[in-house]
C-alpha cells in the first residue's frame, strides 16, 4: 500500500503536537500566574520601599543644611532646607497613594505628624539663632530637633521595613508557584521526551536508516562510482525511491562511459591548441597559483610546467614585476592600461628577449574572478625594428638640424631685404618658406628630444615641488587662448597636497601637452571644459587632465602614446601639430617612475592619468 509513510509520520506528529499543545498551555497558566505574583511584588511595595528612602535622603539633608545654618547663618543653607522639604512631603504623598499593607496608613500618619513638628521646630530655630545668638539656638537644637529627627527617621525606616517584609512574603509565594511549576513541568517534558523517543526509534527504523543508506551511496555516485545499487523491498515511498535511484545509477553509469572518450578528447584537443601558440601563456588562480603553462611560456621563463603546477607564482617564477601586473589587475578594474601595455624583458638561455604583457581576468557569468590568463606576446624583433626606427630617425634628425638652421637664416635675411628689395609675391613666397622651415625645426627638436629621453641620455633635474604650483605654471600660456575659444580651465586641487619627486620643467611640458591636446578636441561653444586635478593614492600622486570634447575612439587609445599618431576629426584630417607630443609625455613620465594611461567615450570626453612619486 502506497503512501503508508506518509500517514504514519502526520499520525507520529499528530501525537507530538497534541502532548505539546497539553503541555504549552499548561505551562503558559503557570507562569501567569508566577508573572502575576512577581508583577505584584514590584507595585505593591516596590514604590512604598522608593519613597521611604528618597524622604530619609531628603530628611538627612535637611539636618545638614540645618546644622550649617546654626554655625554660618547662611540664607543658601535655609534656601536648600526649604527645597529639600518639598521633596520630603513629594515623596510623602506618593506613599500615601500606595498604601497596600496592614498598619501602613497608622505608620504614614505618625510621619506625617512628625515631620510637620520638625518644620515648626526648624522655624523656632531660625527666630532663636536671630535674637538669642547661635549658643542658645545649638542647645535647642540637641535638646529638642535632633531627637525629633532620629524620631522621623526612625519612622521612615519602618515604613521601609514594613514594604520589604510584605516584599518577602510575596516572594515566598511567588517562590511555591515557580517550584510547584519546576516539578509538573519536569514531569510533562519527560512524558513528551519518552513519547518522542518512542517515535523517533520508530522513524528511524522505517525512514531515516534508508534514507541514511540513499545518502551514502549519493555520495558515492558524486565521486563518480555509477555501480551504486539499493537493497530495499516494500510498496511505501522509500522503497519506490529506491526504485527510481537504481534505474538512475544505471543510466549514469551508461552515460559516463559514453562521454568519457569524448571528454578526453576534447581536453587532449585544447592541450593541443594552448600548445601550438607561440606566444607563452600562464593561467594562475584567484590566489596566484599556477594551473597552465604552455611550452612558449616555460621557454621564455626557464620553468617546466609539470615542476611548477599547484604552486604559488613567486615561489616558482622569481619575477615580481610579473606578479605585480597580475597582483594590479586582481585589485581593481581601473587599471586597465596594465593589460595593454606592460612590456618586460627577460634574460634567459637565448640572449635577452622582450615580451608584452596582456594579463586578463577570468570571470564567471556573475562577474567573480576565478583566474588570471597572462599572454607572453614575443615583441624582440619589434624592439630591435622600433631601435633602428629610432637611432635612424635620431642621425636623420641631427643631419637636418644645420641645413635648415642655414635655410632660416637665408628666408630671415631676404625677409628683412638685407640682399636687396623684394616685391609682394616674392615676401609671400618667403614667409610660407619661413612657415615651413620653422615647423620642420620643431618636428626635428621634438624628435631629437624623444631620442634624447628614450636612450636616457637626458638630465632629469628631479625635486620635491608642489603638484599646484606645477599645474599652475603649464596651464597659465592657455587661458588666454581658452578665454577666445570660450572653453574654461579649472585648477581643483587642495592646497594641502603633498609634495612630489618630479622634474618641473619636464612635468610642465606633460601638462602642456595634455592641456594643449585637450584645447584642440574641446568644443568652443561655450560650453567646453578642462579640469586639472590631482589626489593621492597610496605612495603615490595621481594627475588627472579632463574634457568634455568629443573623446578618443577606441582603436586610437591603444595607439596614442605611440610616435606620430594623431586622432583624425569628422572630416578625417589631424589638427596639427608633430604626432610626438603624447610620445615624449609617456617617457618623462616613465623615466619619473610613473605611469600614464587614457580613459576616453566618444561623446563624452577624455581623461588623461599620469603617476608621480610622493616627495619627503
Amino acid at each position: 500500500m502506497k503512501k503508508g509513510i506518509k500517514f504514519k509520520i502526520i499520525g507520529a506528529f499528530l501525537l507530538i503536537f497534541a502532548v505539546l499543545g497539553i503541555s504549552s498551555v499548561w505551562s503558559v497558566t503557570t507562569f501567569n500566574r508566577l508573572s502575576n505574583s512577581i508583577e505584584n511584588i514590584m507595585q505593591s511595595n516596590y514604590r512604598s520601599i522608593v519613597a521611604a528612602q528618597n524622604m530619609i535622603v531628603a530628611l538627612e539633608r535637611q539636618d545638614s543644611f540645618e546644622l550649617a545654618y546654626m554655625f554660618s547663618s547662611d540664607q543658601v543653607a535655609t534656601k536648600n532646607f526649604r527645597e529639600n522639604e518639598i521633596e520630603f512631603l513629594k515623596w510623602l504623598s506618593r506613599a500615601e497613594d500606595n498604601i497596600t499593607e496592614p498598619g501602613e496608613k497608622e505608620n504614614l500618619d505618625q510621619i506625617h505628624t512628625l515631620y510637620s513638628r520638625y518644620i515648626d521646630e526648624f522655624t523656632v530655630l531660625v527666630e532663636i539663632q536671630a535674637n538669642k545668638g547661635a549658643s542658645e539656638a545649638r542647645i535647642y537644637y540637641y535638646n529638642e530637633i535632633l531627637p525629633l529627627f532620629e524620631e522621623t527617621k526612625d519612622a521612615c525606616r519602618s515604613l521601609q521595613n514594613l514594604n520589604q517584609e510584605g516584599m518577602i512574603l510575596r516572594k515566598d509565594a511567588a517562590h511555591s508557584i515557580s517550584t510547584n511549576a519546576s516539578y509538573y513541568t519536569i514531569m510533562v517534558s519527560s512524558a513528551t521526551i519518552l513519547i518522542g523517543l518512542i517515535i523517533a526509534i520508530y522513524l528511524t527504523n522505517k525512514i531515516v536508516n534508508p534514507v541514511y543508506n540513499l545518502i551514502e551511496k549519493t555520495r558515492k555516485i558524486s565521486e563518480g562510482d555509477y555501480r551504486q545499487q539499493l537493497d530495499i523491498s516494500g510498496k511505501d515511498e522509500i522503497a519506490e525511491l529506491a526504485q527510481e535511484f537504481n534505474v538512475m545509477a544505471k543510466k549514469l553509469q551508461s552515460f559516463d562511459q559514453l562521454n568519457v572518450k569524448k571528454l578526453m578528447d576534447e581536453k587532449q584537443k585544447a592541450e593541443a591548441i594552448v600548445e601550438s601558440i607561440s606566444d607563452g601563456i600562464i593561467v594562475t588562480s584567484d590566489e596566484h597559483k599556477l594551473l597552465l603553462v604552455n611550452r612558449a611560456a616555460e621557454t621564455a621563463l626557464g620553468i617546466r610546467e609539470k615542476d611548477v603546477l599547484n604552486k604559488h607564482f613567486l615561489e616558482v617564477i622569481k619575477r615580481e614585476d610579473i606578479f605585480n601586473i597580475i597582483d594590479k589587475v586582481k585589485s581593481t578594474d581601473s587599471m586597465e592600461h596594465y593589460k595593454k601595455y606592460t612590456d618586460i624583458t627577460v634574460n634567459n638561455g637565448n640572449g635577452k628577449k622582450h615580451y608584452r604583457l596582456n594579463v586578463t581576468p577570468i570571470r564567471t557569468r556573475d562577474g567573480e574572478n576565478i583566474g588570471f590568463i597572462t599572454l607572453l606576446q614575443d615583441i624582440t624583433k619589434l624592439k630591435e625594428v622600433d631601435q633602428i626606427k629610432s637611432d635612424f630617425v635620431s642621425t636623420v634628425s641631427h643631419e637636418f638640424r644645420t641645413p635648415l638652421t642655414s635655410i632660416g637664416m637665408g628666408v630671415g635675411l631676404l625677409l628683412d631685404e638685407t640682399p636687396g628689395t623684394i616685391n609682394n609675391d616674392q615676401r609671400e613666397l618667403l614667409e610660407v618658406i619661413q612657415e615651413d622651415s620653422d615647423r620642420l625645426k620643431n618636428l626635428v627638436s621634438d624628435l631629437l628630444d624623444l631620442s634624447r629621453i628614450e636612450s636616457g641620455k637626458i638630465q632629469m633635474d628631479i625635486e620635491s615641488y608642489s603638484i599646484k604650483d606645477i599645474a599652475e605654471n603649464a596651464s597659465k600660456p592657455f587661458h588666454m587662448i581658452a578665454k577666445d575659444k570660450r572653453i574654461d580651465i579649472q585648477l581643483d586641487m587642495r592646497e594641502e597636497l603633498s609634495k612630489v619627486k618630479a622634474d618641473f620643467n619636464k612635468i610642465s611640458l606633460v601638462l602642456t601637452n595634455l592641456i594643449g591636446n585637450a584645447l584642440k578636441y574641446t568644443a568652443t561653444d561655450g560650453t567646453g571644459k578642462i579640469v586639472i586635478s590631482a589626489r593621492e593614492t597610496a605612495n603615490k600622486m595621481l594627475i588627472c587632465v579632463s574634457d568634455n570634447g568629443k573623446g578618443i575612439p577606441e582603436d586610437y587609445q591603444q595607439r596614442i602614446f605611440e610616435k606620430f599618431i594623431q586622432v583624425k576629426d569628422d572630416n578625417g584630417e589631424t589638427p596639427g601639430g608633430t604626432g610626438l607630443g603624447l610620445a615624449i609625455s609617456k617617457e618623462i613620465v616613465n623615466a619619473h617612475g610613473g605611469e600614464i594611461w587614457v580613459k576616453s567615450q566618444l561623446g563624452e570626453g577624455s581623461t588623461f592619468y599620469f603617476t608621480l612619486s610622493l616627495g619627503r
